[in-house]
């Protein structure tokens, strides 16, 4: 199974729409070859490993069943414009744009 990767989702996103929990963020990676925290490029294609015992079906099917797509991605350049920078303080700092984790 494949799913196409819409406009501001993350895999996070995906995984929610997929398995009705964040738990399928790792296996998504992993079967894509991809970071958890990679900025997705849309229409892209990515391959959906298989749910297993972590999926929650009430919660996938609720999604599917009213075909929401979670799209809550936001990019580090909308970030900036949007609202770091309309704003100020350590309350709106973000990570890697303001300070990075070590």
């Amino acid at each position: 199974m494949t799913i196409k990767i819409l406009h501001n989702q993350s895999l996070l996103d995906i995984s929610i729409r997929l398995f009705g929990t964040a738990i399928g963020v790792l296996p998504l990676a992993i079967e894509n070859n991809i970071s958890m925290t990679d900025d997705l490029e849309v229409g892209k294609v990515l391959k959906v490993p298989a749910g297993g015992e972590f999926e929650q079906r009430l919660i996938a099917d609720f999604f599917k069943n009213r075909n929401i797509n979670p799209a809550t991605a936001i990019d580090k350049i909308r970030l900036t414009e949007e609202f770091v920078d309309s704003n100020g303080g350590i309350e709106y700092w973000g990570i890697e744009i303001d300070f990075e984790v070590r």
